[in-house]
């Protein structure tokens, strides 16, 4: 429980701490060279970014370059005709105006319309899309998910172990679970979506993310041990918990280079991660009454 307090306490702090910094501006022919991860501020970039921004709440007005992508939620996005985006726009529960002279290289997502929608459902939930072929970004994504595996099984090894044994012990229903999870997410995403309108989803919104994340991670987690103790029997190994750790990391880095198939397997172990997650809580759940 203490534990859980503190991942708690300390995801409020770095929302704090995001919403201590009211403005940050990007002048014209300035380069910053690190992302901008933000809450309730107010983003103005005339210079360049030689990384993706992130908003939560608040304004945005691009008027120079950005290489990565701009993903906004519940905030009000003005895009001029100057702005070069080099992948995607992402505008979610929030007002958009964009000049047509802008670029982006990437697509552009808006909540408003029914095809963006759509497009939302298919590519960027339950986790934005990889290109395809080894790039930075990639391979950094992969180091962060060993890192948060690697802690989440220092925190709860006891309960890491018992969630991969139960997936071993019913997967389909571990299927299921997750699939229902993820219904259930995307309906809260979108009902919250709606209420930031009128500020009041804001708030709920950041629970929901932060509760997501932290079931992914734990679920992730549960899944990497799972395989990689797996692989070990397989091939005869006496391996830790923290090698099985590394051989189920190991296989998602591979899926991560795989057309076609690899997206595929991605997605189910990703259904396989939160319904493991749900499964855990909800044994928790029925342990305390």
């Amino acid at each position: 429980m203490k534990k859980s307090i503190g991942l708690i306490l300390l995801l409020a702090s770095g929302l704090l701490a995001a919403r201590e910094a009211k403005e940050i501006r990007v002048a014209a022919g300035e380069t910053r060279s690190s992302a901008i991860n933000a809450f309730n501020a107010r983003l103005e970039i005339s210079g360049k970014v030689d990384e993706s921004v992130f908003l939560l709440g608040g304004s945005l007005r691009l008027e120079g370059e950005v290489t990565g992508d701009v993903i906004c939620i519940a905030a009000r996005v003005d895009i001029g005709g100057q702005a070069v985006i080099g992948r995607d726009l992402i505008v979610i529960g929030g007002q958009l105006r964009k000049a047509e002279p802008s670029r982006v290289g990437g697509e552009v997502y808006n909540i408003r319309t029914r095809e963006d929608l759509k497009k939302i459902a298919r590519s960027l939930l339950p986790f934005l899309p990889d290109s395809q072929g080894f790039t930075f970004f990639k391979v950094i994504k992969i180091f962060f998910w060993l890192i948060l595996s690697l802690l989440a099984l220092a925190i709860f090894p006891t309960a890491v172990g018992q969630a991969a044994s139960a997936l071993a012990e019913a997967p389909l229903a571990h299927l299921w679970r997750g699939i229902l999870a993820l219904l259930a997410f995307l309906l809260l995403l979108f009902a919250f979506l709606l209420l930031s309108f009128v500020l009041i989803g804001i708030p709920l919104l950041i629970v929901l993310m932060a509760a997501y994340f932290l079931l992914l991670i734990f679920g992730r987690t549960a899944v990497f041990y799972f395989i990689g103790e797996r692989i070990s029997r397989s091939l005869r190994l006496k391996a830790s918990a923290l090698s099985f750790i590394i051989l189920g990391i190991a296989l998602y880095a591979l899926l991560k280079f795989v057309p076609y198939a690899g997206p595929l397997l991605l997605v189910l172990m990703d259904l396989f991660a939160l319904g493991i997650g749900a499964s855990t809580i909800l044994r928790r759940k029925k342990s305390l009454t």
